[in-house]
This record gives structure tokens, C-alpha cells and sequence, in this order.
């Protein structure tokens, strides 16, 4: 699921040169946020690019290996994933603005956990977005910028807070529970039909994915979810 949700992402078909999407994956606590992501950083095994992953605190554990060819049984893969946990919105920001100077920048940039990141102000959520976007561009022209994958915890705190994002992040993921352990993806992107997958995760994280029916549910953005700050979707 990983590798072919980073690929669709990418918004990138053959011949054509078109720059990654930002993305924003959205869904209530428990909804495997955090497993997804790190899925899309170990996609690809040992060939798939570089991955810093930003959270505000330490994960319990990684992953185990999934199904198919997101790269969780290819110990290379965790060996390009860089975990970083900068505990405040100030802290994340000084790791975001020292990228540009690393030798070699991440070519994949997540963000878990972006709701903890927002103080409060109106205008924190643009002024996140905007960091993340500036830290992913490129230092020089021969290299392309570097994807940009962020999760959000619904609901968002703030009325506010989906409107100024979806400026910034014209592609969602949106993740929905079903009957445990059971979930429903469903990826949006300008220009394309929807995509969607069930995922199904098993034990120690291990991610198996079918292609998903065609529903009509709508993506409502304030319908009741439990409260939580982790995901629970890991086994």
C-alpha cells in the first residue's frame, strides 16, 4: 500500500516532469496515521529515497514488515528513515529551517502528529505549512524538492485550521475506521479520480491492502471521533 499510495502522491505519469503533490493525511485517533506514514517512508526498500520523519514524540516501535513491496522486510529501507522528535512547535521549526543546509537533504519529509504542533492562533496552520514547503525545496537546481507527507488528527482543532491547510496541501488521504482491525483509504489529488484501498493491519504493524470499492460516503470534516493523541492501528 505504501509504495503505490507514495506513487500516486507523486502525481507523476510517464514522460511527464511534474513536482510531488503535498499531502495531508487525515483521520480520527486510532486511524493508523503514524503506520501509514512510515509506510510511505520505507516504501521502495533499499532503493527508495531518503526519509526524515518529524513527530512530537518518540514512537513505541517501528513497523514490522508488510505485504508486497513497501520495503518492511528490507532492512536497507530503515537505514535511509531518519526519526527525529522535536518536541515544540519552536524546535520543529529550527530542524525545518537547517534542511536546506544538510549535504543531503531528505528526498521524503512527514510530519506526524501536525495538530500538536499548532498553538492556538489563527495563522499558526499556514505559518506550519509554509515552513514545511520552504524546507522541502530543493538547493539547487539539479535536485527536485522533496515530497512533503503530513498527518492530521480529526477533528482539527480550530474551525480554521483544514481551510488554511488545504491551500498548502492540494492532495488528501482520508483514513476511515471499519470493524477492527480493518480501515478505508481514500486518496483525492487535483485533476484525478479518487483512489481508494482497505487496509487491514495484523501483528507488529504488518499491512495488508486490497483495492477498494467504489463508496459514496462523503468526507465530512466535523463528524464525532474519539479524543486520543497516538494511533492505535498497529496491530
Amino acid at each position: 500500500m505504501a509504495a503505490a499510495l507514495e506513487r500516486a502522491l507523486g502525481s507523476v505519469t510517464a514522460g511527464e516532469a511534474a513536482a510531488p503533490l503535498p499531502v495531508l493525511v487525515l483521520g480520527p485517533a486510532g486511524s493508523g496515521r503514524t503506520a501509514l506514514l512510515l509506510r510511505a517512508a520505507l516504501a521502495g526498500g533499499g532503493d527508495g529515497p531518503r526519509a526524515l520523519f518529524l513527530a512530537p514524540s518518540a514512537l513505541p516501535r517501528l513497523p514490522g514488515g508488510g505485504d508486497g513491496d513497501d520495503g518492511g522486510n528490507d532492512p536497507r529501507a530503515l537505514q535511509r528513515l531518519e526519526l527525529r522528535y522535536p518536541p515544540s512547535p519552536a524546535a520543529l521549526a529550527r530542524e525545518l529551517a537547517a534542511l536546506p543546509a544538510r549535504p543531503r537533504p531528505p528526498g521524503l519529509l512527514l510530519l506526524d502528529g501536525l495538530e500538536r504542533y499548532l498553538a492556538g492562533a489563527p495563522g499558526a496552520p499556514a505559518r506550519l505549512a509554509a515552513l514545511l514547503l520552504e524546507a522541502a525545496r530543493s538547493p539547487g537546481p539539479s535536485r527536485p524538492p522533496a515530497q512533503v507527507v503530513a498527518s492530521l488528527r480529526l477533528p482539527p482543532p480550530g474551525l480554521h485550521v483544514l481551510p488554511a491547510l488545504r491551500r498548502y496541501f492540494p492532495a488528501e488521504c482520508r483514513l476511515r475506521p471499519g470493524p477492527p482491525p480493518r480501515l478505508r483509504a481514500c486518496l483525492t489529488r487535483p485533476g484525478a479520480p479518487p483512489r481508494r484501498w482497505r487496509l487491514c493491519f495484523g501483528p507488529q504493524g504488518r499491512l495488508r491492502v486490497t483495492p477498494g470499492d467504489g463508496d459514496s460516503e462523503g468526507d465530512e470534516d466535523t463528524e464525532p471521533e474519539q479524543d486520543g493523541d497516538g494511533d492505535q492501528a498497529w496491530g
